[in-house]
């Protein structure tokens, strides 16, 4: 066989693999169980941002605005939760698939954030915040030690009770102060806030983390995207922040 056969041959292999690949990647998508998905979330007023096959056999990866979701093709069944892969060191697979998407949609965000930036920044991250919250209110007295460890702390509201509560009303205050920080000090302190509204984006920073699956405060974003639920001193975090 001569080399020019042999490479043709061989070109002609790897189009045949690839376009094999392509109409396995077509044919695992079930248009049918898309919409039927779909409509079912939607029924549960729960707005769709996209539905794709799962790597557990029979499971879709629904991102919607309340996080993510694992529903049976037959729009049947519903997983909320993560879900770990027992071979790979109990890897969270579902975190993965959110790491990304949450550093992106932040990027949209930053003009909102109340940032308390680090004197000498060497990490950045995002806490969705409750001025309510007694572990809010603690993570918030140690700023000094997140800033002595060069940690820039940059807060988003989540009122826990909802867009119904008062401290919703109290963070859309804050986030309308002349002065933010102060705002934000002072209702930290559970010191009276003067009471204001304008055009703000508290709801929208609320329905964000509800997307990344916050449930509670605080709730840290690191800079790779990943989120920590809870409080974690400042010396834990920095170590957290340098093995990442």
């Amino acid at each position: 066989m001569s080399l020019n056969l042999f490479k043709k041959r061989i070109v002609t292999m790897v189009a045949m693999l690839v376009f094999t690949s392509f109409s396995f990647a077509a044919q695992a998508v079930d248009k049918a169980a898309v919409d039927k998905i779909t409509a079912k979330m939607s029924a549960l007023q729960i707005q769709v941002t996209s539905v794709s096959p799962f790597v557990v056999d029979g499971l879709y990866e629904v991102l919607t605005d309340r996080g993510v979701y694992y529903v049976s093709k037959n729009a049947q069944f519903l997983v909320h939760g993560n879900i770990y892969d027992l071979d790979n060191d109990m890897e969270n697979i579902s975190e993965k698939s959110l790491v990304a998407l949450r550093k992106n949609k932040l990027k949209a965000f930053e003009k909102d954030m109340i940032i308390y930036k680090a004197p000498q920044e060497k990490h950045v991250i995002t806490v969705f915040t409750d001025t309510s919250c007694g572990y809010c209110q603690k993570l918030h007295a140690e700023m000094a030690d997140y800033h002595k460890q060069g940690i820039t702390v940059r807060y988003l509201a989540f009122p826990r009770g909802g867009l119904k509560s008062s401290t919703y009303n109290s963070m859309v205050s804050i986030w309308c102060a002349d002065d933010q920080k102060l705002a934000m000090d002072n209702a930290k302190k559970r010191r009276a806030i003067e009471p204001k509204t304008c055009d703000n984006t508290v709801k929208e920073q609320y329905e964000l983390g509800l997307f990344f699956g916050v449930s509670g405060t605080p709730a840290i974003v690191l800079e790779d995207g990943s989120l920590k639920p809870g409080y974690l001193p400042a010396e834990r975090l920095i170590q957290l922040l340098e093995q990442k």
